[in-house]
């Protein structure tokens, strides 16, 4: 626990916020491979369906770290909102956001997803995050498109096309209270070589549940917030 004089010493530590994807753990807690870099994520959910992610983004639009007591500090984003592509490699962790925090104790760190808006990100200080076509993600805050295939019981497979869109904003509240040796995350003041924080995300369990033969992508897409926030954890360095 910082004394009331470590946590408003002057000290400032240069901490980076990353963000990385992957597929949830398999029993032996190994990271499964989904697909390189670049390409589509295959994988089956836990109703049998085969599903081949195409195209999959997460847009996170502004960042806030929380000390245990005070206000919270908004963390600087040099290149604009990042559209996270979720065929990019599973597991690397890309920098979007930093800030030179003062040593404290900090309990929340607030993740914002929002729409992408490429007017927004033209004007970020350090220019912004490349994108390729950008007609399927203006205006979103998570696109997911891809097919679904099962067998039909007759010899053959039903085989859907999907593309899910939602344009909310979705505010992820991660607790940091417990983060470091059951405690609060905490700077000191004595990092030379600053701290990280990844926030990761399992895109496979967007899908659990989902039977593509009967699903109504109205309600599947209002749930995809909730979703996307269920699969949103913090994870304490870089390394998922």
């Amino acid at each position: 626990m910082l004394t009331g004089c470590e946590a408003f010493s002057g000290y400032a530590v240069q901490t980076v916020v990353n963000a990385a994807h992957h597929g949830a753990r398999d029993k032996n807690g190994v990271v499964p491979d989904y697909g390189g870099d670049g390409e589509a994520r295959i994988f089956d959910n836990d109703l049998g369906w085969h599903i081949v992610l195409s195209e999959g983004f997460v847009v996170t639009t502004t960042a806030k770290i929380e000390p245990c007591e005070g206000d919270g500090v908004p963390l600087g984003m040099p290149f604009g909102p990042f559209p996270e592509d979720l065929t990019d490699l599973d597991a690397r962790v890309t920098d979007f956001a930093l800030m030179d925090l003062h040593a404290n104790e900090y309990c929340n760190l607030i993740i914002e997803y929002g729409r992408y808006q490429s007017s927004v990100a033209a004007m970020a200080e350090d220019g912004p995050f490349p994108i390729g076509d950008l007609t399927n993600v203006e205006g979103a805050s998570i696109y997911l498109a891809g097919t679904a295939e099962k067998p039909d019981g007759m010899g053959g497979n039903t085989v859907i096309n999907f593309g899910f869109r939602s344009e909310q904003t979705i505010i992820v509240n991660l607790d940091m209270s417990t983060l470091e040796d059951g405690g609060p995350w905490t700077i000191t003041g004595d990092e030379p070589n600053g701290r990280a924080l990844t926030v990761a995300k399992t895109y496979d369990e967007f899908f659990r549940g989902v039977d593509f033969a009967t699903l109504d992508k109205a309600a599947f897409e209002k749930e995809l917030p909730a979703r996307l926030a269920a699969q949103t954890r913090l994870v304490l360095g870089t390394t998922i």
